[in-house]
């Protein structure tokens, strides 16, 4: 089943690693490009998350320093390693930046990658193994569900065990901060979503398979009891658009970034250059398969600039206003 949606949001993600690639010395490059992007008239701004594998300012502390600049924009985590934290602590610290945000937080939850073994040490340095990271994921969403809707909560899971816990504040969201959750082309990760996402995550890198898996995600939240037009579906896409240069310095800029070729971070997650029309024309496209956020990661060195650009170019195709 295809989504009706017709319209579409727009994110971006917040530059934290290369915060601390270029060693700035300085947060403004983050909070001018999340003050910038709220003028001109983005839906969202997203901020990634790793502890030593790929290190980067820690993104709740970012996206509550972000809040107090930002009055319109969502705050969101793409993707955020929940299994990493104690989900008691990390229930009311989310929920603290709900509160002081006025309600705009999305939390987005991903597992890292197997077989990677700088994503293997981190999850060692806090006493944990990547084995089990999506059981342990999932009992944290239905432990942070239920301390933001419940008082005086007992929890006795197969990795986490309380009881008598009452957090304040509550998320300034009511029933809780919506927690999306990233998947590609793996059945148990899209029915997991169908399951417990309020959103969809992933970096699918053709949108027929995006709506592919959409379309599962429905019939199988149909399955669960579930409203599909409850999930939003979502796509994280990195893009360097513009002339032709513009295009050259996003390949490299990956290239860097990642320390290997662009050809083989292009092979592992959905990448688009070109000029602004063939960027946007990619991103229609997974409109029309039912996405209803684009979070856009600007490969350039100077992504405020980028954006502006990018900007610029959905406001001619009548996409942004």
């Amino acid at each position: 089943m295809a989504s009706e949606q017709a319209t579409m949001q727009f994110g971006v993600l917040l530059p934290t690693r290369e915060a601390v690639m270029s060693r700035w010395r300085d947060p403004a490059p983050i909070y001018q490009m999340a003050e910038r992007a709220e003028e001109l008239g983005f839906h969202s701004v997203w901020v990634g998350d790793s502890l030593t594998a790929r290190p980067r300012v820690e993104a709740l502390a970012t996206l509550a320093a972000v809040g107090a600049r930002t009055r319109r924009v969502r705050l969101g985590t793409s993707i955020f390693l929940a299994v990493l934290r104690q989900p008691v602590m990390l229930a009311y610290q989310l929920a603290s930046v709900d509160w002081l945000a006025g309600g705009r937080v999305d939390l987005g939850i991903g597992y890292g990658r197997p077989n990677d073994g700088a994503h293997e040490l981190e999850y060692r340095h806090v006493g944990i193994t990547v084995e089990n990271r999506i059981k342990r994921s999932e009992e944290i969403v239905t432990v942070l569900r239920r301390l933001w809707r419940e008082n005086d909560v007992i929890h006795e899971g197969a990795f986490y065990r309380f009881e008598h816990v009452t957090l304040e504040p509550k998320p300034a969201q009511s029933g809780g901060i919506p927690i999306w959750l990233a998947a590609n082309e793996v059945e148990p990760g899209l029915k997991r979503v169908a399951r417990m996402g309020d959103g969809w995550i992933n970096n699918i890198k053709t949108a027929q398979a995006f709506r592919e898996c959409w379309d599962k995600i429905q019939s199988y939240a149909a399955d669960a009891g579930r409203d599909p037009r409850t999930i939003h579906p979502s796509i994280y896409m990195t893009v360097a658009g513009g002339a032709k240069t513009d295009a050259e310095e996003g390949m490299e800029f990956l290239a860097q970034y990642y320390n290997r070729s662009y050809e083989s971070v292009a092979n592992s997650m959905l990448c688009v250059t070109g000029s602004w029309d063939e960027v946007i024309d990619k991103i229609e496209a997974y409109r029309e398969a039912g996405a209803g956020t684009a979070v856009l990661r600007f490969a350039a060195r100077n992504q405020t600039r980028h954006m502006e650009s990018c900007a610029e170019a959905l406001g001619r195709r009548g996409l942004l206003n």
